[in-house]
């Protein structure tokens, strides 16, 4: 169905002779193109077709006590839905009702709303609807310039892929191909300042077109691109205003489905907001670890507007320092500092050197023959950092030094080192992530070059510990 409607697939499906042809290939079709919209559910054939009470498909979504559902039923057209009473009679399940046909008249479409306002969240639609929801469109002339760096198709419209991978969810009311294409304008902006505008109406929309915590969802990313459009932070305050059963939503995690949508494309845009507390508003819905499950998305996109102001909130539980290796006719000797995804993990780029930072410990694979430090080279790059444990390896013996109290670990080793004649070397030390009791351990290993803990640590922590313990041989930038 490469470049084909999916109006004119159902059109070619039930012009089929035979019964059992034409039932067969319209839900071949439907199958198809619900999964185009939302590749996050399954669906099910129930063998039925075009049936009082026994849904057509179902769709499915979600794990374990998450798992939901939500019947489809299908109908010629809506004046046959109208006729039936179709809406009313099946409110209790929330389905969707899905006309096969569009061109209907006013008097059936005004029949179906009356109904819709008793019906509580069915959704009522057709082919063509969606048809004008799922179709791909052009860039708009607002960001046909340097404000958009190299935006796939994917990523030319956030808030109408996001639509798209809601409306069979979690659309209700009724969705006509006039409203449709209403959401579309609304969600594509032709010029800065209409897109700004328009962003405001949307949200009007998704609330009456989708279910309550889709269209908080929904709300929720329009606003997240009005503030970063307008620079207008002040938002951030009024999302504290409103009902507490929405509150998490509104500033609770980002879906895995919106990170990839909203992410790559505000990153890239940059007439986005630098202000660091939109980053940081942004950043609070999100872990490391969902940033990690989206590293695809991120390749080659710089990061660093988006970390920096929550590298310090954001845990993780393994750096490593590495040499960078830049690709050909890359400047490898640049200052600046930048953060990016590289093999699945975040990186901080630093000229010839590099910070891998990961949550989970098994991404990072090391070297073992960096050579251990001596003590005296490292002790005052130590004096920043909350040291509980030190190993000491001579000649001919081991000695670990373990201590609560930085003073008294720091009194020990010296003691050891002048009263033991031995080759003593350092092979690797023990950080606490902060000086309150209970504060998680680092542990920072010479030899391969790697800080790791068994509790999630702050990124900006764990890379300080990679720079200036384990790098300490190394001129790098702090910038």
């Amino acid at each position: 169905m490469i470049n084909e409607t999916m109006r004119s697939a159902i059109q070619e499906a039930l012009g089929a002779h035979n019964g059992d042809d034409l039932i067969r290939g319209v839900k071949s079709v439907l199958m198809h193109e619900i999964a185009a919209l939302d590749p996050s559910v399954k669906i099910e054939n129930t063998g039925y077709f075009n049936h009082t009470f026994v849904p057509d498909l179902v769709m499915t979504w979600g794990e374990g006590a998450r798992k939901q559902e939500r019947d489809v039923f299908l109908r010629f057209s809506l004046r046959a839905a109208s006729v039936g009473r179709d809406v009313q009679a099946l409110a209790q399940g929330s389905p969707v009702l899905l006309a096969l046909k569009g061109g209907e008249d006013s008097d059936d479409i005004s029949h179906v709303r009356r109904e819709l306002a008793d019906a509580g969240e069915v959704l009522v639609t057709d082919v063509p609807a969606l048809d004008e929801i799922r179709s791909s469109e052009a860039l708009p002339s607002s960001l046909e310039s340097d404000d958009v760096a190299e935006l796939t198709p994917r990523d030319r419209s956030p808030l109408l892929n996001l639509v798209r991978n809601s409306v069979m969810r979690g659309g209700r009311g009724l969705l006509t191909t006039e409203t449709a294409h209403e959401l579309r304008g609304q969600a594509r902006g032709r010029t800065r300042e209409t897109e700004i505008s328009e962003l405001q109406e949307f949200g009007t929309t998704v609330r009456s077109l989708f279910r309550g915590d889709m269209a908080t969802r929904l709300e929720r990313a329009a606003q997240l691109m009005q503030m970063g459009l307008t620079g207008d932070v002040s938002l951030i305050e009024q999302s504290h205003m409103v009902d507490a059963s929405e509150n998490d939503l509104i500033r609770g995690r980002l879906s895995e489905s919106e990170l990839r949508v909203m992410l790559p494309y505000l990153l890239r845009r940059n007439d986005i907001t630098g202000d660091p507390r939109y980053w940081r508003h942004l950043g609070s819905m999100v872990t490391l670890e969902m940033l990690e499950s989206i590293s695809g998305d991120l390749q080659g996109i710089d990061l660093t507007r988006l970390v920096e102001p929550n590298k310090d909130s954001w845990l993780a539980l393994r750096a490593a320092l590495s040499y960078n290796v830049e690709p050909s006719g890359s400047n490898v000797d640049s200052p600046v500092r930048r953060w990016e995804i590289r093999a699945r993990m975040l990186n901080l780029i630093m000229g010839q050197y590099r910070v891998m930072v990961t949550a989970d410990r098994r991404r990072i694979r090391t070297r073992e023959d960096n050579p251990p430090a001596r003590w005296a080279d490292i002790e005052e790059c130590l004096q920043p950092f909350h040291l509980t444990g030190v190993t000491l390896d001579g000649l001919v013996r081991r000695v670990q030094v373990t201590g609560e109290n930085q003073a008294d670990v720091y009194r020990d080793v010296q003691s050891i080192t002048a009263s033991i004649r031995d080759d003593f070397h350092v092979p690797r030390v023990e950080i606490a992530a902060s000086e309150h009791e209970g504060a998680p351990r680092v542990s920072a290993d010479f030899s391969t070059w790697a800080a790791t803990s068994d509790n999630g640590v702050s990124v900006e922590k764990l890379t300080q510990i990679a720079t200036k313990v384990l790098g300490y041989r190394f001129e790098m930038s702090s910038d």
